[in-house]
């Protein structure tokens, strides 16, 4: 047997090896390349400093050690803007799918009547947009659904004349979502208050209210059905219904701080409607409601000069919330300990039983 050396060279057979690590450098280039350009070019935010989210925090009107972090970053989770609209004849032919119907009788819906333009946004896919920008009757809102603090509530857009998209900031403040308006520049942008309804860093703006029902499915068709219903975002819509928040609700924990904490005799995590008329705010808690309604389960009181209506549904749990004179200015949902956080001199109206 030779003992002489075998050189390998390019000409004789080295040209295939470099060949093979170039192309396996390509291939992992190509399979990283995504995750780093994501990586560089995520929006501001550390998940650990309110100041790495790079926002305005001058006259910050709450108390500082009550803005958390509440996402890694901003905006992470998938806002909806001008959504997609779906016309009566193809919410019947989406719902007579057995396989995967869009909406069901028990699903809870926000609906929206301005003028003639009647909508509804179900409850399950805010639980992953969270917010929904949107126009109607020629009016730009924002449809707002945060369940950490059970708030569910709808905005004009139009803030001192400009019309927003609302982004989400990633912080909570006193347990309520904070969110921005998008600007052409990233940083500096002010914080609103959704449970305040106004902005709480910066200069002072408010949000203008939109009336809203949050029902059932069923209730909201029988009485609009010719109502649209914003159309489910294909790319996400297996994540709308596991998406489902429902398991906080039924036990004791709490994400975000929040001061003060109410000391009644209500749980913390009670579930209420806020209506708004005549410059006074009544506060309602669902579960009592419920065990007081007449048997067309209504509920009849005054709020301010404002003769109400609450009719209430067990199944799920929901109240719809119309005047019988007058005018309604507000509604909003919240979990009893996130409103009395931000409204620490409020009560609930406790009424005794319908005829």
């Amino acid at each position: 047997m030779s003992d002489k050396k075998i050189r390998l060279t390019f000409a004789g057979g080295g040209w295939v090896i470099v060949m093979t690590i170039t192309v396996l450098l390509a291939l992992i280039t190509w399979a990283i390349a995504p995750a780093v350009f994501r990586m560089s070019t995520l929006p501001p935010g550390d998940n650990e400093t309110i100041e790495s989210y790079r926002f305005d925090l001058t006259n910050l009107s709450m108390e500082k050690e009550m803005v958390v972090p509440a996402m890694r970053h901003r905006n992470m989770s998938p806002v909806s803007t001008s959504p997609l609209i779906l016309n009566s004849t193809k919410i019947k032919a989406m719902n007579n799918s057995n396989r995967d119907p869009l909406l069901v009788s028990k699903d809870l819906v926000v609906g929206v009547k301005i003028d003639d333009d009647i909508r509804a946004y179900p409850l399950h896919f805010l639980h992953v947009h969270e917010i929904i920008n949107d126009t109607l009757g020629g009016k730009p809102i924002a449809v707002i659904w945060h369940w950490p603090s059970g708030q569910i509530a709808v905005f004009e857009r139009t803030v001192h004349g400009s019309v927003a998209e609302f982004l989400n900031s990633g912080l909570s403040g006193n347990g309520g979502m904070l969110l921005y308006e998008r600007q052409t520049e990233v940083g500096g942008e002010q914080l609103y208050s959704t449970l305040l309804g106004n902005t709480v860093t910066g200069s002072d703006k408010k949000l203008i209210p939109v009336i809203h029902d949050v029902v059932p499915w069923s209730d909201w068709h029988r009485r609009f059905p010719e109502t649209t219903v914003v159309a489910p975002n294909e790319q996400l819509k297996k994540r709308y219904r596991k998406a489902s928040p429902e398991l906080y609700f039924l036990n004791n924990q709490f994400y975000f701080p929040t001061s003060p904490k109410p000391e009644d005799a209500f749980s913390q995590k009670t579930p209420v409607i806020v209506v708004g008329a005549s410059g006074i705010t009544k506060i309602y808690a669902l579960e009592q409601l419920l065990s007081i309604a007449n048997e067309n389960s209504v509920v009849t009181d005054t709020v301010g000069d404002v003769t109400v209506e609450i009719t209430i549904f067990s199944d799920p749990l929901s109240a719809r919330v119309q005047a019988t004179s007058g005018e309604i200015e507000s509604i909003t949902n919240a979990l009893w300990f996130a409103w009395y956080a931000n409204y620490p001199t409020a009560t609930i109206t406790v009424l005794t039983q319908q005829e």
